[in-house]
């Protein structure tokens, strides 16, 4: 096996593997999204009886001026129930997603600095060296040293789109179709970035809201894709032992 097909295999398979997991995950929350708002509706009731039995409602409302609003709001309140929580489960989804997708770009430019260190020169090779180190190491040495440190200290703590943007520099890929209908699309993918931001950072995790079956099936593409370019890049390959290994876990 070639130097880095290992963990081209690890990345490949492991970024296939979490996907399913969350396409499993996102299937099951929103098949059982009614069933779920029904029952939070209901214990909400519960408690709001109890809270009126004991009292702490006794000076705000009528024990008909509270039953007649729970009538009233319970068909507007299962809407809203429904509509909240299909906007937390794509804004989760997106965040895992993104996390899932940082992961696998950062994964496949560390088989690009296994397999083929020398594309790594032009962001290497304007570092400072020691002298002792000139004269104790060879130039192979100091490169990977500095390689190294490049990627666990530069790299692996830019954005997503730093990633993106330096796979497609080194490996610099000619074709840049997912498949005949869909292409590496950047700015797609800065809306994606951007929409993760706001998710975390913003207020937008309860009225967010994507097509899951699309979004996932592109986030699919793009492993394959980022595979395809790196495999041509390195000359590496996939194998039925890596899938076992990082896919069925055999």
């Amino acid at each position: 096996m070639k130097h880095g097909e290992s963990e081209l295999n690890h990345v490949f398979w492991k970024t296939c593997s979490q996907l399913g997991s969350l396409s499993v995950f996102y299937s099951s929350m929103s098949h059982g999204l009614p069933q779920g708002v029904t029952k939070s509706l209901m214990e909400a009731e519960e408690v709001g009886e109890a809270l009126y039995k004991d009292g702490t409602f006794a000076d705000l409302l009528t024990e008909d001026e509270y039953h007649s609003m729970m009538r009233e709001d319970r068909k507007q309140l299962f809407q809203k129930g429904k509509d909240d929580a299909k906007g937390m489960l794509d804004a989760v989804a997106v965040v895992f997603a993104h996390g899932v997708l940082d992961a696998c770009v950062y994964g496949y430019l560390e088989v690009l600095s296994l397999s083929t260190p020398e594309s790594f020169k032009s962001y290497t090779e304007k570092k400072q060296v020691c002298l002792s180190e000139v004269e104790s190491k060879s130039y192979d040495q100091l490169h990977e040293e500095k390689l190294t440190t490049f990627m666990e200290g530069t790299v692996e703590r830019q954005s997503l789109m730093c990633k993106l943007d330096k796979l497609h520099e080194i490996a610099q890929p000619k074709n840049t179709q997912l498949n005949p209908y869909h292409k590496y699309d950047r700015e797609r993918l800065d809306r994606f970035d951007k929409a993760r931001h706001d998710i975390v950072h913003g207020n937008s995790w309860t009225s967010y809201s994507i097509k899951f079956e699309t979004e996932f099936y592109y986030w699919y593409l793009l492993n394959s894709y980022f595979v395809r370019v790196v495999a041509k890049k390195t000359g590496l390959k996939l194998s039925q032992e890596g899938r076992e290994k990082h896919f069925i876990g055999l």
